[in-house]
């Protein structure tokens, strides 16, 4: 009587410790070595335009321990041009977080490439450079941390977004990781 319930105390200590180990290993994952920046993102000045302002935006983040997000509030120079707006809101997104207790959405390296907004429909096209694939960590956990920050991120500072598709390097790609399907375009109203 006492082996099996000595057994049943090990497994659950031992899966316990799997958990966290699983938790740390995302953590780094998602955050790479720290030694490197993410590379700068560099637009010329007749595309930067001149700013109309500062904006208050939310940067949505994974938690450290994976078990939910961390809201993040800014400023941000706006120039009232959503597709400006945008690419500096993913940008922000793809540095990182500076809260305490959140990590890194994007892999080390990712930056915003192009957006692309229809007016008409409402609908967005969000451009990323390959190391949003080739430098995830993989996982079901951490592809859907990652989609639930860009889709959160948008859904709060562009609530007029209707649709969101992602592409990789301007190009479509099946899944960021193998779990997640981006050959549709997301309601990121859904994923709030």
């Amino acid at each position: 009587m006492l082996a099996p319930r000595r057994s049943r105390l090990v497994f659950l200590c031992l899966a316990i410790v799997a958990v966290i180990l699983g938790a740390v290993f995302l953590i780094v994952q998602l955050r790479g070595p720290g030694e490197a920046e993410p590379e700068e993102l560099v637009l010329e000045e007749r595309e930067i335009g001149e700013a109309a302002g500062d904006r208050a935006i939310v940067l949505v983040f994974p938690n450290w321990d994976a078990t939910g997000y961390i809201h993040e509030q800014r400023q941000l120079p706006s120039r009232h041009r959503l597709e400006q707006d945008m690419m500096a809101v993913m940008g922000a997104l793809c540095e990182g977080p500076t809260t305490s207790g959140a990590v890194a959405a994007l892999p080390l390296g990712t930056r915003p490439l192009a957006v692309f907004y229809n007016d008409a429909d409402g609908s967005i096209v969000l451009d990323f450079s390959r190391e949003i694939v080739v430098n995830h960590p993989g996982g079901t956990a951490a592809e859907s941390g990652t989609l639930t920050s860009i889709l959160r991120t948008v859904a709060l500072n562009f609530p007029q977004v209707t649709e969101c598709q992602l592409l990789v390097d301007g190009a479509q790609s099946e899944t960021l990781a193998g779990h997640i399907s981006l050959e549709r375009p997301f309601v990121p109203r859904r994923w709030l």
